[in-house]
Order: structure tokens, then sequence, then C-alpha cells
């Protein structure tokens, strides 16, 4: 009795799977600047804004203003090889879950988490960057 051998492949195709997110921002939410830095590490830079102290940090090539000394609006551009879509927000933390509003450029949630309103816009290909606020519209 002859034997062959079938080569077998499997594919996956769930949704993409993040073990860490690139930056979570429910452990610097709310969150002072040495607060922060503990968690993601000291910042590169900052700088004074109109709205408070503006600080940019190596960890998800991310920048936080810290309006009335805590860390309120985030913005995360490291997301650029994840795909635009819902999996976007575990990248950033946060639980998938449907975009309250979602055009071919930009997905929205509001009040996901306690936050005020989290994006995440469109790249080229994937994702560009992620902006959240926290409090403070």
């Amino acid at each position: 009795m002859k034997r062959y051998f079938v080569p077998l492949i499997l594919f996956s195709f769930s949704s993409v799977a993040f073990s860490e997110p690139v930056l979570n921002v429910n452990n610097v939410v709310g969150k002072t600047k040495a607060e922060v830095a503990k968690v993601i590490g000291n910042p590169l830079n900052c700088e004074k804004s109109k709205y408070g102290s503006k600080c940019t940090y190596s960890k998800g090539e991310s920048e936080i203003v810290f309006i009335k000394g805590k860390a309120d609006w985030i913005t995360i551009e490291a997301i650029d090889h994840i795909p635009f879509n819902i999996s976007a927000l575990e990248s950033i933390g946060l639980p998938k879950q449907k975009a309250d509003f979602k055009n071919n450029y930009t997905l929205r949630w509001s009040g996901i988490n306690g936050l005020y309103e989290v994006s995440i816009f469109k790249g080229n290909k994937n994702s560009d960057y992620a902006y959240i606020k926290a409090v403070t519209k």
C-alpha cells in the first residue's frame, strides 16, 4: 500500500489579537506627569500649550496634554501597522466594540471605558493614529 504525504496548511481568519497594547490608555488617563512617567517612562520633551503641559513620549510615539495637571488628551502615533477596524481599539488597551461613528477615514466612540471620546484615523493602508479625549472636550 502506497502512502502519500499531503501537506496540511491551516489558516486562521480570526481578528487580529494583540499581545500587548502599543500604549494602554487606561494606565495613563487622569494621571499626573510623575505617575505617567512611572508607567511609560520619562517624556522626551514637554512644552507649555494654552491647554496645559504637552509632553511627547517614545512609548507608542505618543503625545499627552495634561489639563489641570492630569493626562487628558492623548495622541498615539505608533498604530500604523494596525488594521483600520474595531480591533485597533485593542492596540490602545480598550475592548473592541462597534463604533458610534464610522466613515472611510474615521472610527469614533463616545463613552467607551468612561472616556469622553476615542477616535482612530485611517492612514494610507492601515490605521494612522488614535486620539483620545479623556475628560475635556
